[in-house]
């Protein structure tokens, strides 16, 4: 890719809305970088993203150019990050979706962590409550699965 100071790259986010993204996050993303370099930087570069929202892919460069600005990252950022991922579920599912397809794994961790936090001690109910999942085992299946993992539901 060229100096990404003289290439502008633009994102079609779903609806049709575009945005101009920091250099950080192309750099940050192995999936940008290879759709640029099949498009190749001529042209109106603009580099279609229809399954993520504007709002996401904004979060994502906020994240990306906070990073990327960060003399330490491991050190100074920790509590800026517990900020950050500080979101609702609909957006931290959109942010996991959105980290993974654009392979940003620092983000994609950051959100497992969120969500392995958010279910930490939580009883499978509470689980699916909490992420609205309908339970598709009937009552007698969740028995069978309970006596045959029990380890799994001993409380320590």
């Amino acid at each position: 890719m060229a100096s990404s100071s003289s290439t502008k790259v633009i994102l079609m986010c779903y609806g049709g809305e575009v945005m101009e993204v920091h250099e950080a996050l192309v750099n940050a993303s192995p999936t940008l970088k290879s759709l640029i370099r099949e498009k190749g930087v001529d042209g109106d570069n603009k580099i279609n993203l229809p399954n993520i929202s504007i709002e996401t892919m904004c979060k994502i460069n906020e994240y990306v150019k906070k990073h990327a600005e960060a003399v330490d990252p491991a050190k100074n950022l920790d509590a800026w990050d517990e900020e950050f991922i500080k979101v609702g579920l609909d957006t931290l599912y959109d942010l996991l979706q959105a980290s993974c397809y654009l392979k940003i794994q620092n983000l994609n961790d950051l959100g497992c962590k969120t969500v392995a936090n958010i279910i930490a001690g939580k009883t499978p109910e509470q689980i699916r409550q909490t992420f609205n999942i309908k339970n598709d085992f009937t009552r007698e299946e969740e028995e069978e699965v309970k006596e045959e993992f029990a380890w799994a539901f001993e409380k320590k």
